[in-house]
């Protein structure tokens, strides 16, 4: 029998688990636990609205709907037009579906093909509208209004588990809206706001030298977190300037336009978020501590300056063209933080200009950065032992699907 659940998922890079609890159980929420990949937690629906607004961490947020289970696929159509779809979509809207496996046995029957499974809950989708209101919904899957994630995995009773939810998010929220110009293999936001998070950044104690910068996403998210930016600051610019514009999915979902309420307090949270950012930016013109965006390739350095306008930083953050290798302590202490290249795709002879590159700035830090710190972040994990120094700690994180790890060094 279907069960509805007034919970919600906030998923994350995994590794980052830890801080995105953290962050939610500021927001106000007690009830709250760590799977692999997000935090599950039950709040108010006015928490789960702040927890998109303010997060650094989460990749997305989504609402529990249903869970239910069944023996094959059969099963999960009868089961999915049970459900009533009217109270979470209208016959006008367009929808998208996505399905995830989770921990089911690799030689299987049923489940085996998630474009399947998806064609089988777009049927129940489809079949149940055409009975109750006589017209049938359309799929996009471009810029629908409702996207629904189906997760199916083991189940206890019966072979598969099906949990049902309802993305509230559209785009990720790792896209800020500020990197208009991107570079080769950009960082995501929310793994950039990670890494300063693991690291303990402190702007209150340290400036920041993003001295590989790349799109300058580090060093715009430490700015951003140096004075209490809402990460969401420009959607909701966009929002308060077009207000029927839809910038995420939840505003076109009944769970919020049926409640007046909750409408109501989304428009206070714009007008807070976009109070906090003007107090923010200005607060950021008596910041004590540097913090400095280097990039050694002149092409890659204007993309970062274009960045950093599109934040509304200019001025902020100290943007430097020069080699890493070259680069100095801004502060009286500074972490010095970069993501090298990983050398997945190696051409002949570029295995010894990595090498270099990564006992360059083991040799730096000894002879220029002592009473400092260093992070690299990287995915090479032999690289870590040509740096020739201990670390004091390690943390693994996954950027997208490399397993990655973030070296921590105290430099005496």
């Amino acid at each position: 029998m279907n069960k509805f659940r007034f919970e919600y998922f906030a998923s994350c890079p995994v590794g980052l688990e830890n801080a995105l609890l953290e962050e939610i159980q500021s927001m106000g929420t007690k009830e709250a636990k760590i799977t692999r990949g997000g935090v599950s937690f039950e709040a108010f629906h006015e928490i789960a609205l702040r927890v998109i607004l303010y997060t650094r961490i989460a990749s997305r947020v989504y609402k529990y709907l249903y869970q239910f289970e069944v023996r094959n696929e059969k099963d999960y159509y009868l089961e999915a037009t049970d459900i009533k779809w009217k109270s979470l979509m209208e016959v006008n809207q367009t929808f998208r579906l996505n399905t995830v496996f989770g921990d089911l046995p690799r030689e299987r029957e049923e489940f085996r093909n998630s474009q399947f499974s998806n064609l089988k809950l777009k049927d129940a989708i489809v079949d149940y509208f055409r009975h109750f209101e006589g017209e049938r919904p359309s799929i996009d899957k471009e810029n629908p209004d409702v996207v629904f994630l189906a997760r199916i995995e083991r189940g206890v009773e019966l072979p598969y588990s099906v949990t049902l939810m309802l993305d509230l998010c559209g785009a990720p929220l790792s896209q800020r809206g500020y990197r208009i110009s991107k570079t080769e293999a950009p960082l995501k936001e929310n793994v950039a706001a990670g890494l300063l998070r693991l690291a303990s950044w402190d702007p209150k104690t340290e400036g920041l030298l993003d001295a590989m910068t790349g799109s300058a996403t580090i060093a715009i998210e430490a700015a951003l977190i140096a004075a209490d930016i809402p990460p969401s600051f420009l959607r909701v610019e966009r929002a308060l300037r077009q207000p029927n514009y839809r910038i995420w999915n939840f505003q076109s979902s009944p769970w919020l336009l049926k409640d007046s309420f909750l409408k109501e307090n989304f428009q206070k949270l714009l007008a807070e978020v976009h109070e906090e950012t003007e107090a923010g930016l200005a607060s950021l013109a008596k910041l004590k501590n540097k913090i400095v965006a280097n990039e050694k390739s002149e092409m890659v350095y204007y993309s970062a300056k274009e960045n950093i306008r599109k934040a509304r930083l200019e001025g902020i953050i100290e943007l430097t063209l020069g080699d890493a290798l070259d680069t100095k302590p801004n502060t009286d202490k500074t972490l010095f933080i970069c993501n090298p290249p990983y050398g997945e795709r190696l051409q002949p002879g570029e295995e010894e200009e990595l090498k270099a590159l990564y006992k360059g700035l083991g040799d730096r830090w000894k002879h220029e950065f002592k009473g400092h710190r260093a992070a690299l972040f990287t995915g090479n994990f032999e690289m870590l032992k040509v740096v020739g120094l201990k670390t004091s700690k390690k943390h693994i994180l996954h950027n997208g699907d490399i397993e990655c790890r973030l070296a921590e060094y105290n430099l005496y």
